[in-house]
Order: structure tokens, then C-alpha cells, then sequence
């Protein structure tokens, strides 16, 4: 009996090696590597120090991408290397349908301090606002969704982040309600996450190998 399960595990952790050492060294890296789970921890753990120390008012916010900053989607990555895919919508819009992204190391600790100092979150995505219902069942899976979020996901091709970024300091289109706030912080995985012109915020960075504009 000992010796069938030995056996068992043995298949099961060679399976893994084998799959794993077929994936490009982008996504191996993300999925595998020590050095991202701990930058990305770092990271967290620095926001988290550097926030204490802000004073927060009912004007302050922070404001985060949510793919690869918040949600890792490396098994979507995985999917469709398997497949011999590349991205494409059609699938990237099946797989956040599925709302089944893990959270990125360290985001879960971030997001307990947040919710303690009731700082308010605002999520700029490039994801579409026709699957938001898909990503806040996501974040309610990973048990860091809050009602007082704000989603500012795209509404179509001409949405740019910078557009939305601006409604969110001039208090107007989708912000008009709410009013405008004062960035305290970002969080992004890409350039286009933060501001050129409005960066009193502190900015924070995450690696992403797996894809972006360079």
C-alpha cells in the first residue's frame, strides 16, 4: 500500500516538472520562481509601511490596476500555451467569465490593512465593464471584495486609463457622483497604471513578464 501511494505522488510530481518545464520562461518564471512570490510580497509589505504613515480623509484613495497587480492570471497563460495559443479576447473574455484568478502574492494582507484604515480602493482596469459582474465574483471568491470599491473598467476601445484616471481627480463622467479624490497611492503591473501629470501619489510596480507594451 505504501509503495502504491509513493508511486502515486511520484507520477503525479513528475507530471508537474514535465508540464511546468514545457512553459515559456515568462510564465514558469511568474508560476514557479521564489524571486516573484517575494518582489511581489516586497512590494505589498513596502505600500503597507508607506501608507501608515499618510494621513487618510474621506478625499483620499488609492488607485489599482486589478490583472497581474491584484488577479494573477497565470493559468490563463498556462491554457493557452498548452493549446499553442497565443492571447486573444475571445479567450482572455472566457477566462475572466470563469473568475477563477488566484490573487498575486501579498495582495491578501495588503487588502485586511486596507479595509482597517477604510481607505477607499478605486480599480482601474482594462478589463470591460460588461464582464464586471465576473470580475467582483472573483473578488468575492478570494474574500477581498468590498461594496465601497469603485470599478472603473473600460467601456469601450476609446476608454483609455488616462480618461478614466481623470474623472477620478476632477470628480466627473463616471465619478460625478462620488466626487473627485486624492490619490495617495497606485498600483499597476504597466506605465500606463500611473500618472504623468497627477503623481503626488506614491507609485507601486509589480513584475509582469508574461506580456505588455515594450
Amino acid at each position: 500500500m505504501k509503495k502504491s501511494i509513493i508511486f502515486y505522488f511520484s507520477i503525479i510530481a513528475f507530471s508537474f516538472c514535465a508540464s511546468s518545464s514545457n512553459l515559456p520562461n515568462d510564465v514558469r518564471w511568474v508560476v514557479n520562481s521564489g524571486e516573484y512570490d517575494k518582489l511581489c510580497r516586497q512590494i505589498y509589505s513596502q505600500a503597507t509601511e508607506d501608507l501608515v504613515k499618510v494621513f487618510i480623509d474621506g478625499q483620499s484613495a488609492i488607485i489599482m490596476d486589478l490583472d497581474e497587480t491584484v488577479l494573477d492570471n497565470s493559468q490563463y497563460q498556462i491554457e493557452i500555451n498548452e493549446k499553442g495559443e497565443s492571447f486573444s479576447m475571445i479567450s482572455w473574455a472566457k477566462w475572466v467569465l470563469r473568475a477563477e484568478a488566484k490573487l498575486v502574492p501579498g495582495a491578501k494582507h495588503f487588502f485586511d490593512f486596507i479595509r482597517k484604515r477604510n481607505i477607499q480602493i478605486i480599480f482601474i482596469s482594462n478589463r470591460m465593464n460588461e464582464r464586471l459582474s465576473s470580475t467582483v465574483k472573483n473578488m468575492k471568491k478570494l474574500n477581498i471584495y468590498n461594496e465601497k470599491d469603485i470599478y472603473l473598467l473600460r467601456l469601450d476601445k476609446a476608454d483609455k486609463k488616462y480618461i478614466r484616471r481623470n474623472e477620478v481627480y476632477t470628480g466627473t463622467g463616471r465619478m460625478r457622483a462620488i466626487g473627485s479624490k486624492k490619490i495617495v497611492a497606485y498600483f499597476g503591473d504597466a506605465m500606463g497604471d500611473f500618472s504623468l501629470k497627477n503623481s503626488l501619489g506614491k507609485e507601486y510596480i509589480f513584475p509582469n513578464p508574461m506580456y505588455g507594451k515594450w
